[in-house]
């Protein structure tokens, strides 16, 4: 996942999406429970960056200074710094622990992310071959997990011989899309009317215009939470809409999880819009486990086992086909 190659400074989103990298490798390695936990003094991030990526920084706050302008681009806080205890000029660089916006989002878990959404691509796109169709019709949900989809179907599509008709309410998905430089001969896209909820970069339309009528191939949602086999976001009104989507909208509905959803400590305030029950698949990535650090969101994961059939088992990611009937928590 590192960038490498020779060069003297890495542009800003290079900069953050490897040390955003760098984060998720500690945190895998490690025995803290949460990413937050993890604290890396900017010599270390120096001393990676320059191993990894072959650059060389001298100066710690010139790093700190481009990713503050980074996030300043953005609007979003992403990274905490904590000089308690350092000599001058060295400080403890952390994750931002209150990430709620879609651009903060996007940015955490990367490397979960793209196997996920690589997942998926890969299903679609073997489903087509063996149905010997043409034309696949693809509901994408909100969240930044469809965004890594929507950025394999820029970079891809154009080289599969299928018309992608993808319909979505997700900005993110939208912007990508319809980037300069992507070749749309193969997508079709659609979207909905609604207002902009700038939070979870979404389009929320009303819940009676959710257009049932239309049957997609595929409805491809994510989630927040995932609680005794509920599933839970923290937008009240996103609630409603992601109900209406996953039990009006027609086609095989798929999950798509980091397996970081899971936990087995509620969240006060917010209500269910489903259950993993209500889903055809759900898509995981795998996790390369270290040292037997092995973390509560995947011991939380393996209370659903029996809930779920293996449909692929690849090195990257798992496509779980759901049992219906079974018991919510397995």
């Amino acid at each position: 996942m590192e960038i490498k190659g020779s060069k003297h400074r890495l542009k800003q989103k290079e900069l953050v999406m490897n040390i955003f990298f760098l984060f998720e490798r500690k945190y895998e390695q490690s025995n803290v429970e949460s990413i937050w936990d993890i604290k890396l003094p900017i010599e270390d991030i120096k001393n990676e960056l320059e191993e990894i990526c072959s650059v060389h920084y001298r100066s710690n706050l010139w790093i700190y200074t481009q990713l503050r302008r980074y996030e300043e681009d953005l609007g979003v806080q992403l990274f905490r710094k904590d000089s308690t205890g350092c000599k001058k000029g060295s400080f403890y660089l952390s994750i931002n622990d209150n990430m709620v916006e879609f651009y903060q989002k996007q940015h955490l878990y990367v490397s979960d992310k793209i196997k996920v959404a690589n997942g998926i691509f890969d299903k679609i796109t073997n489903e087509a071959k063996l149905r010997q169709t043409s034309t696949v019709r693809i509901f994408l949900g909100a969240g930044s997990t469809i965004f890594h989809l929507a950025n394999i179907l820029a970079e891809r599509a154009l080289h599969y011989p299928i018309k992608f008709s993808i319909y979505t309410h997700n900005l993110g998905v939208l912007k990508r899309l319809l980037e300069a430089g992507v070749d749309l001969k193969n997508i079709d896209v659609f979207t909905t009317k609604g207002q902009i909820d700038p939070v979870t970069y979404t389009i929320l339309g009303q819940l009676d215009e959710i257009d049932s009528r239309i049957p997609f191939d595929y409805v491809i949602m994510g989630t927040s939470y995932v609680i005794e086999g509920l599933l839970y976001v923290e937008s009240r009104k996103e609630t409603g809409i992601k109900d209406a989507i996953l039990h009006r909208v027609e086609g095989e509905k798929i999950l798509v999880l980091t397996k970081h959803e899971f936990t087995d400590q509620p969240i006060q305030g917010l209500q269910p819009y489903g259950a993993i029950r209500d889903f055809d698949s759900v898509v995981v990535p795998v996790h390369s486990i270290a040292n037997d650090a092995k973390k509560k969101h995947d011991m939380v994961f393996e209370h659903y086992r029996n809930l779920f059939e293996p449909e692929i088992i690849h090195w990257n990611y798992m496509i779980l086909k759901v049992l219906k009937g079974g018991a919510d928590t397995g």
